[in-house]
C-alpha cells in the first residue's frame, strides 16, 4: 500500500541521488494511479530530480522532472509499450516521450501539449 495513493509511495518518486527531493505533483500521481488500476503494476524509473542529478543523467535544464511534473515508467517490450501508451493517453497525458525501455510522461503546464517524441 502506498502513502500517496492506493499503490504509489513517495519514495518511488524521490530523486535517486539521496538528496530526498520528492516534490511530486498530486495530479500527476492521481493520474498515474488511474493508469495503474487499469493497466496493472507500473514501475517508476525516474521521478523527481534535483538539478545535480538531472545534469548527471543528461536531463534538459528545463526538465519537468525538476519540478515534480514528470516520470519515466519502465516499459520493457513493444507489447507493454502499446498497452501502457493506450492507458496513458486515456488518462489525459499529452506529453509523452518514448525511449528504449521506458516511457516518459509529464504534466508540465508551462510546456507545449499534445506531443509525442522519441529518445
Amino acid at each position: 500500500m502506498g502513502d500517496l495513493t492506493q499503490n504509489f509511495s513517495r519514495w518511488e518518486f524521490e530523486c535517486p541521488c539521496g538528496c530526498r527531493h520528492d516534490h511530486v505533483h498530486e495530479e500527476l500521481v492521481e493520474r498515474l494511479q488511474k493508469v495503474r488500476t487499469n493497466f496493472g503494476p507500473i514501475t517508476v524509473n525516474s521521478g523527481c530530480r534535483c538539478e545535480a542529478h538531472n545534469r548527471t543523467v543528461g536531463g534538459k535544464t528545463a526538465s519537468a522532472h525538476l519540478r515534480g511534473w514528470a516520470v519515466d515508467l519502465r516499459c520493457p517490450n513493444s507489447f507493454s509499450r502499446f498497452h501502457l501508451l493506450k492507458h496513458l493517453v486515456n488518462e489525459g497525458f499529452r506529453r509523452i516521450g518514448i525511449g528504449q525501455g521506458f516511457i516518459h510522461v509529464d504534466f508540465d503546464p508551462g510546456k507545449p501539449q499534445s506531443l509525442i517524441w522519441l529518445y
